[in-house]
C-alpha cells in the first residue's frame, strides 16, 4: 500500500468515527500493524493528513483528530479529486466534450511539454447531492495517460490514474481567483452568465516530477465552501 493509499484509508476511518473514542491516532508501530505496512509509510500518511488539517500533532503525546466544523467544505490542500475527497456524497459526472488534440504553442507552454503533444480536452460538469458543483475545462497529457474514455471520464478519472494505471500522484500547483461566469459555464451550472465564480487553476504533476494534467476549474458560488489550514508560527 502507497502512503498515499493509507492517508486515504485512514481519512476514511476517521470519518466513520473509527477513532472517535479517544479522539487521538494510535502510534506508528500500532497503525503499521493495523494496516500492515512500514512505519516510513505510515509517517508519511499522518504527514498528509496534517496537511489536510484532519490531525494535529501535541508534543510528547502523539497526533490528535481535529474537531471536524467544516465537513461540507473542500479542502484546498486535497488533491485526490471530488469523488476522493467527499466520500459521504454523491458526486455525478456529466461528460460535456471529449477529444484528443495537439497542444499549439500556448497549451504546450502551461502543459510543460511539446507542441503538438496528444493531449485529452475534457470538459465536464459535476454536481454534489444532485446540486451542480463544478465545471472543469482540463488537459490531459496523452503520453503519459494513454487511455480515457466516456465512460473513465464519467468516473475518478484519479482514481484510475492512481490505481488503474498505478502511477504515483505527488503534488498540485494551485491558483485561486474570481470572475465571472459565461453563458456555457453558467448554464451548466444552472446560473446565470455574469453571475461571480470561484476559479481554481490546477497544474498536477507526478512523482516524477511530469506534468500530467492541467486545469480550470468554475465553481457554483452558491453550494461550494473552501477549507484552509494555516499554521501559526512563532517567528520571534
Amino acid at each position: 500500500m502507497k502512503y498515499q493509499e493509507l492517508a486515504y484509508e485512514i481519512k476514511k476511518d476517521i470519518g466513520a468515527g473509527v477513532y472517535h473514542e479517544s479522539d487521538k491516532l494510535p502510534t506508528e508501530e500500532k497503525l503499521a500493524e493495523q494496516y500492515k505496512v512500514s512505519k516510513y509509510c505510515v509517517r508519511n500518511a499522518v504527514n498528509i493528513l496534517t496537511r489536510l488539517g484532519l490531525v494535529y500533532p501535541v508534543q510528547g503525546s502523539g497526533m490528535y483528530i481535529r474537531e471536524q466544523r467544516r465537513e461540507d467544505c473542500l479542502t484546498l490542500q486535497d488533491t485526490n479529486g471530488l469523488t476522493e475527497e467527499l466520500t459521504g456524497d454523491t458526486i455525478n459526472t456529466k461528460v460535456i466534450h471529449l477529444e484528443i488534440i495537439a497542444a499549439d504553442d500556448i497549451i504546450a507552454a502551461r502543459m510543460k511539454c511539446n507542441p503538438g503533444t496528444p493531449l485529452y480536452y475534457i470538459i465536464r460538469a459535476r454536481s454534489r447531492n444532485g446540486i451542480p458543483l463544478s465545471v472543469e475545462y482540463t488537459y490531459y497529457n496523452q503520453e503519459i495517460i494513454p487511455v480515457i474514455d466516456q465512460q473513465i471520464a464519467e468516473g475518478s478519472l484519479f482514481r484510475y490514474i492512481r490505481k488503474e494505471l498505478g502511477l504515483n500522484i505527488s503534488f498540485a500547483d494551485k491558483i485561486l481567483r474570481s470572475d465571472k461566469l459565461s453563458e456555457e459555464t453558467a448554464a451548466l451550472l444552472d446560473l446565470q452568465a455574469g453571475d461571480p465564480a470561484m476559479v481554481i487553476e490546477d497544474e498536477a504533476y507526478l512523482s516524477s516530477g511530469q506534468m500530467y494534467n492541467a486545469s480550470v476549474v468554475y465553481y457554483n458560488y452558491k453550494t461550494a465552501r473552501f477549507f484552509e489550514l494555516t499554521e501559526i508560527r512563532d517567528l520571534s
